[in-house]
């Protein structure tokens, strides 16, 4: 349903898919940028062309009368009155009565005009149409761009779409219930128009249903209810997670940040489950780890990890393991290795200290620039940073290192500071009792190996172990 909003700049009102609530629009008469906020406390039936409100009611009680509206009323054509023409104040066509403007889509009900009939559009999702849609449309009149599912449509017989949630590039998601079941339920939605397009994708989302059915035993992961695919759909049946994501949150409160300890224990539940994703064989990568993808419950304590569509395999091979990918990342939390296409493990720790970064100040990270602030900020500004909070800033300033090899090599070892917090600074050779410095792949008096095997070398194969950056056998310089 359309959601009604006033400009903050000329005051008038207007309205705009919901969407859009909470987010940044342009105002149709002053052309200004404003947030769309929901009006509740006045709830007019109809606007008019030029912004003004019509009153819902006389004082005497009365209210404005509406025409008829049948129950097949779910067309752009049979939701034209032929009373008042008017003109979109968008583009200046004329609306001959419509609740929505033909040309761009821009709804701007006219008095007189039921609710009803609004109710049926589907809005276009595009955001450069926008174009009103009938309700059982499956692609825009305007762009052909795939519509979402309109609320109360039932899907594989079984599940009814009620709202969407969120659109984006690959789907919607929507608030669901499980008729079966009688339960509520998240409903991923691939949109994808042309087929070709549509296998690509396809790939994705089972494997992203696959992925999180391996996740199950995490608690902070959505169970996955079912996975349907019927000819050109594919749908994603998952656990609700009532809440808004961390992002939304931040944003809201103006970006005051969380309290130290509640961002460590989050960071602890999501070292679980990145050591789990990167414990699979082949192991996976998640690729966009940030606050959007996380949602905090109404408790305000407990997180539920989302969004797995961009995880994937890193390859069972050496070759393929650091073979270019698909470029997914999201600026400021992906590290130069990702950035050209060439992710591995430690490119999810990467993506987890900015997370944790800007949850910790409000401020959203900017990769391995943050990393260089940090360190300058603790070496030369130590009063900035309180004493017994250090620890956090050096374990994220350490993991969006530009280099991989001077970052933490496993999620493990960043849950294990987290929870002890501190931060490791030595490692004791298991052989010699010598002290090195932790991370070391030798020990520097036996030369007995300090940390764990990692993949073979491209050159000979043979085996070195992580933090090396040339082969010990070849003496190629390795990942």
């Amino acid at each position: 349903m359309p959601l009604l909003t006033r400009c903050q700049h000329c005051q008038k009102l207007a309205r705009v898919a919901d969407v859009f609530a909470q987010r940044q629009v342009r105002c149709p008469f002053c052309k200004q940028i404003f947030v769309a906020h929901a009006i509740e406390d006045e709830a007019p039936t109809a606007v008019r062309p030029n912004g003004t409100p019509v009153k819902a009611a006389t004082a005497q009680g009365a209210s404005l009368p509406r025409p008829a509206v049948s129950a097949s009323t779910t067309s752009l054509s049979k939701s034209i009155t032929s009373k008042n023409p008017t003109q979109c104040p968008v583009c200046k066509v004329s609306l001959q009565g419509a609740t929505s403007c033909q040309q761009c889509g821009w709804l701007a009900a006219g008095q007189g005009v039921a609710v009803e009939a609004e109710e049926q559009l589907v809005l276009c999702t595009n955001p450069a149409c926008g174009t009103a849609n009938p309700r059982q449309a499956r692609y825009c009149a305007r762009c052909q761009a795939m519509l979402p599912s309109a609320p109360g449509t039932m899907l594989h017989q079984r599940y009814r779409v009620d709202k969407l949630l969120a659109i984006g590039g690959f789907g919607g998601v929507y608030l669901g219930q499980d008729m079966q079941a009688n339960r509520q339920v998240a409903i991923k939605d691939m949109l994808a128009a042309d087929p070709a397009e549509f296998n690509i994708r396809l790939n994705f989302f089972r494997r992203e249903a696959e992925i999180l059915r391996l996740l199950a035993k995490s608690p902070i992961v959505p169970e996955v209810f079912d996975f349907k695919e019927d000819g050109q759909s594919a749908h994603l049946i998952m656990e609700y997670i009532p809440g808004k994501d961390l992002l939304q949150i931040l944003e809201g409160q103006g970006n005051r940040p969380f309290p130290i300890d509640l961002v460590a224990h989050w960071g602890v539940q999501i070292c679980d489950v990145l050591t789990l994703l990167h414990s699979q064989q082949p192991s996976i990568i998640h690729r966009d780890l940030k606050p959007d993808n996380i949602m905090l419950l109404e408790d305000g304590k407990s997180i539920r990890l989302i969004d797995f569509g961009t995880a994937r395999e890193l390859g069972k091979t050496a070759k393929s393991r650091v073979a270019a990918k698909t470029r997914v990342y999201t600026e400021g939390y992906a590290p130069p290795e990702q950035v050209i296409g060439k992710p591995e493990l430690r490119s999810d720790l990467f993506a987890l200290a900015g997370t944790l970064y800007q949850l910790l100040t409000g401020k959203a990270p900017e990769g391995q620039y943050t990393a260089i602030e940090l360190r300058d900020m603790l070496a030369s500004q130590p009063g900035k940073v309180p004493a017994e909070h250090r620890w956090m800033y050096q374990i994220i300033a350490t993991n969006l290192a530009e280099d991989v090899n001077d970052r933490y090599y496993s999620a493990r070892e960043i849950k294990q500071d987290l929870q002890r917090q501190a931060v490791t600074t030595s490692a004791v050779c298991t052989a010699c009792r010598h002290v090195n410095q932790v991370r070391e792949p030798h020990c520097s008096q036996c030369a007995a190996p300090l940390t764990e095997v990692m993949p073979g070398c491209l050159n000979c194969g043979k085996v070195n172990r992580q933090g090396s950056r040339f082969c010990i056998h070849c003496g190629v310089r390795l990942r």
